[in-house]
């Protein structure tokens, strides 16, 4: 018989109220790693409040979060720490217009993880790479399409090495057109693991 495996991201009896609206409403949940998992729902129904909550951004009101094996507590954990275990790509881009594609995504390594020039340049090829955009390094934000803007975010968060990759609607602020291409990349990503 084989060991059990201790989940990756376990969620237990979450709740979070906003008011009087109670958004999240006792949600478990346990994800292996390599493990994809989508959660579909209407507007409103607590998803963004979800991923948010997993990666310390928000304070949930009941329940336990861990991740890799620690409680996530906004008020107890190292946020910092928690951040380079999970990494979370956003609707919107986030992007800085001032700074290139290859500078957007190697900031995050140089202010957080304190690494050189040459590595962080690296990294962020790297991550670019995956993304089918290695050729954009040196491309400012004005310069791509949204679609190529939202590879950039997930680059920069690939970049990081996250164990965890938190995805909030990350094709809705898209074109239809460009949907496809950033949903190819996600699918390449899973099947990597």
């Amino acid at each position: 018989m084989s060991p059990v495996k201790t989940p990756l991201v376990k969620l237990s009896a979450i709740r979070k109220s906003f008011g009087p609206v109670e958004v999240l409403k006792g949600v478990d949940m346990a994800v292996q790693e390599g493990q994809v998992v989508a959660m579909i729902g209407r507007s409103g129904s607590g998803k963004s409040t979800l991923l948010r909550s997993i990666n310390g951004l928000e304070r949930i009101d009941a329940g336990v979060i861990e991740v890799d094996g620690e409680c996530v507590d906004p008020g107890q954990i190292d946020l910092r720490a928690l951040r380079q275990k999970v990494g979370m790509v956003f609707q919107q881009f986030n992007l800085f217009p001032h700074l290139t594609a290859g500078e957007n995504v190697m900031l995050a390594l140089k202010v957080v993880k304190k690494q050189d020039k040459a590595t962080t340049r690296a990294a962020a090829e790297s991550a670019l790479a995956k993304v089918g955009l290695g050729h954009k390094f040196d491309a400012y934000p004005s310069q791509l399409s949204g679609g190529q803007q939202q590879r950039v975010a997930i680059a920069r968060s690939l970049a990081m090495a996250p164990k965890v990759l938190l995805c909030d609607e990350i094709t809705s602020a898209l074109d239809p057109e460009l949907v496809a291409e950033v949903l190819g990349v996600v699918r390449k990503l899973a099947e990597e693991r």
